[in-house]
């Protein structure tokens, strides 16, 4: 009989940050070569979650779609988690961008632990880069995806349909 111990940390480095949002870059450059978001935004938004992530704030955030009638109907989430991971991660891809409707735009939700000590600063620079503070998470059925994992930083990306 054998016994393992497994000691975890919960601190993740910048270099872990590039690694999961390289993924997390091919996802959103995808939505971008869709049509669904312009470049430049698809730009923006990388370098928001890569800020929020190396502050360690950022709990989770969603790309969420939203139909020609303005109507939010699906979103990816991404889930912040920390601690020792002995599974590698997955690939990005995995998303239809052919599916998408004509006509489909998207948003970004992020959801920051403003619980914090350095939040409030966080969120003072992302009202400077033009971030509205008004949104909310899509509620409705989640499923998982895809790990994105780097040492002791994981992003969990799931699908939610209303």
């Amino acid at each position: 009989m054998s016994a393992f111990t497994f000691t975890g940390t919960d601190s993740y480095t910048e270099t872990d940050v590039k690694a999961v949002m390289q993924n997390t870059y091919e996802d959103i450059i995808g939505f971008a070569n869709k049509g669904v978001i312009p470049y430049d935004r698809a730009k923006s938004w990388i370098e928001d979650l890569t800020y929020t992530l190396k502050a360690k704030v950022l709990k989770s955030f969603e790309i969420q779609l939203y139909n020609t009638a303005g109507t939010r109907f699906q979103s990816y989430k991404y889930t912040v988690s920390v601690g020792g991971y002995l599974s590698s991660g997955s690939s990005s891809g995995g998303i239809n961008f052919w599916s998408i409707p004509a006509g489909t735009t998207a948003g970004l939700f992020a959801d920051i632990d403003n619980s914090l000590s350095n939040a409030p600063g966080v969120n003072e620079e992302l009202a400077r880069r033009g971030w509205g503070t008004n949104g909310s998470p899509l509620t409705g059925n989640q499923t998982s995806e895809r790990d994105y994992i780097s040492n002791n930083l994981r992003l969990s990306r799931s699908v939610i349909t209303k």
